[in-house]
């Protein structure tokens, strides 16, 4: 199951998941000098620059969900870095910023390997398989973490296939359940590399 919430967090539960899972990607991204940046909804940034030296990027809004991502974010002892300024004091670039944004911002890990499958409710006699093609996948090699994306669907609307019903409630399957428009499906693609380019 995905901890992070897209967008701005809003309330304290979904600012400490959100803080939560940017402290899991930062660990398993191997960043040695882990910072998080909370940052406010209206405050303007670089996500890629952030992520490439090292620092997560976690938005809030409001009192509530600030203190409580910042609750999170102490009680582990990793540093809190408050704006811009502070991105050439943590590390040198890494060349992943792009790469682990887009991974954060999908709830991806940057351990995991994604397969990517668009427009897979027009084919739904191909779904099946491709399901139990990706569950003998995990079956055959459990040490290596992998997850499974489907997007490009033409919607969800009633009714939904049994094997679009399992791929949703499948705890290691992300089902886009909006209608992917180019934003995302770019989004999809830049998170889908196994390695970051640098």
């Amino acid at each position: 199951m995905n901890l992070v919430q897209r967008g701005i967090a809003t309330d304290g539960a979904s600012a400490a998941l959100a803080a939560t899972a940017a402290l899991r990607t930062l660990e398993a991204a191997r960043v040695t000098a882990p910072a998080i940046w909370v940052a406010r909804g209206t405050t303007r940034f670089d996500a890629t620059a952030a992520w490439d030296h090292g620092i997560a990027l976690v938005r809030v809004n409001g009192p509530e969900a600030e203190a409580s991502a910042l609750g999170v974010v102490r009680s582990v002892g990793v540093r809190v870095v408050r704006d811009a300024t502070d991105l050439g004091n943590v590390g040198a670039p890494r060349g992943d910023g792009a790469w682990l944004a887009a991974r954060y911002e999908l709830g991806l890990w940057p351990d995991e390997t994604v397969d990517v499958v668009l427009g897979a409710d027009r084919h739904p006699a191909a779904l099946p398989e491709r399901l139990a093609a990706f569950d003998q996948e995990l079956a055959t090699a459990p040490v290596v973490p992998r997850r499974l994306v489907l997007a490009g669907l033409t919607g969800h609307q009633p009714p939904l296939s049994e094997a679009m019903i399992q791929a949703i409630l499948h705890p290691l399957t992300l089902v886009e359940v909006t209608r992917s428009d180019q934003a995302l499906l770019d989004l999809i693609g830049v998170a889908s590399g196994s390695v970051a380019t640098s």
